[in-house]
């Protein structure tokens, strides 16, 4: 697992899920009249991916921190920073001013700048993408692309000191962490995660994103920390593994306390590392929500695939590989519908067609980057078919 060479299916749908909820919501917050309460899976939905990329958490591939660091550059911040740039190009208000007031407000380091014209609106842009690390308005989702770069260059050095004072199996290992490593991994979690609140409490903003990559590091170090478990006991096919009706059991108990612990507040979000009013209660529905997700993908993996799942295995799968073009593009379509035709789609019954013009336009862009735009994203070119293709 996590050895940067295979992709595994179940990982991958369990990204592509989340991908998708992500999405939902999004659609959601343009056109509220589109009612998904998409707001009760806020607790869940960036933690679990977090958590998710820090199982997926590997240097085996790299000799030492320039090599990793070149490679993490080249596939998630210069990508970050040129898709960034191309949508702020696309950005309708650019070209016509006067839609500025139903564009999203911008919130920079506790600053919301006073835009008067085009200028200090590009203006302002910019220092979202370089200095609040949070994208142009355009491609607003991005801000996970660079979160995910920032926290696993820091992550890298957490480990490398943990595996300095940890030697595996009588020699020091580059990838795995004794006992006494993933008690210094655990600190380092539980140290990020207090900062990143006493960070929100007092109403601290950082440059980059600082602030949320303290909190993000907590669940990046615990799926690290929780991979060796999850490989052994519940992917595995071994005698050890778990029976697949207590895996069930348990991912239909997580949602339960889920739901039991989850508070909404329309003002939750990671990325302005707004945490709620209980870091008790932001820790249990995180908690429940990852493992109910985690075991429910788990137990489906498990599950003989009958053509409709797998038919919904593969498009997940699909868009966990395409995630940096359906986080920009999807977002950027609800933009240009939310500052042309809000009007028209906001409307009971009609607002949920908007779901079906987003995956239409991501269905076109996705071939359109793989196959022409390709080095935007950091990846090599395919054909239109391997692009849209939802096999494994």
């Amino acid at each position: 697992m996590g050895n940067g060479t295979a992709r595994i299916g179940w990982i991958d749908e369990f990204k592509g899920f989340v991908l998708l909820l992500v999405c939902l919501f999004h659609v959601e917050q343009a056109f509220p009249q589109a009612h998904m309460n998409m707001i009760h899976l806020s607790a869940m939905r960036m933690s679990a991916f977090f958590f998710i990329s820090g199982m997926l958490f590997s240097t085996r591939r790299f000799g030492d921190f320039k090599s990793y660091f070149i490679h993490k550059t080249r596939v998630l911040l210069v990508p970050y920073i040129l898709l960034s740039l191309l949508f702020l190009l696309l950005d309708p208000v650019l070209y016509n001013f006067d839609l500025f007031p139903k564009a999203p407000r911008m919130t920079i380091m506790n600053i919301r700048p006073h835009i008067a014209n085009v200028w200090d609106y590009i203006y302002w842009n910019l220092a979202k993408i370089f200095v609040a690390g949070k994208s142009s308005i355009g491609s607003g989702p991005l801000w996970f692309v660079f979160t995910l770069y920032s926290v696993s260059l820091i992550f890298y050095g957490v480990q490398a000191i943990a595996n300095a004072l940890s030697p595996v199996s009588g020699k020091r290992s580059r990838n795995k962490s004794g006992i006494a490593g993933r008690i210094i991994i655990a600190v380092a979690a539980i140290a990020g995660l207090a900062g990143g609140w006493l960070l929100y409490r007092h109403h601290i903003r950082l440059p980059l994103g600082i602030e949320r990559d303290l909190t993000v590091l907590f669940f990046f170090a615990c799926g690290y920390i929780c991979k060796g478990i999850i490989q052994k006991r519940l992917c595995n096919k071994g005698k050890n593994r778990i029976p697949w009706s207590l895996v069930v059991a348990t991912s239909v108990t997580s949602f339960i306390l889920y739901a039991a612990t989850e508070v909404p507040d329309p003002n939750f979000s990671i990325m302005n590392n707004d945490l709620g009013k209980s870091l008790p209660l932001f820790l249990a529905s995180s908690a429940f929500g990852i493992i109910g997700l985690l075991t429910a993908f788990i137990a489906i993996d498990r599950i003989p695939d009958i053509l409709p799942l797998r038919i919904a295995k593969g498009i997940l799968r699909n868009i966990s590989r395409n995630a940096l073009v359906i986080l920009a593009v999807h977002w950027y379509i609800l933009l240009v519908m939310r500052l042309l035709f809000r009007a028209s789609f906001n409307k009971p019954g009609i607002a949920y067609l908007s779901i079906a013009v987003v995956a239409a336009g991501v269905i076109v862009a996705i071939p359109l980057f793989r196959c022409k735009l390709y080095r935007l994203l950091g990846k090599q070119k395919i054909s239109a078919s391997e692009s849209l293709s939802i096999e494994k």
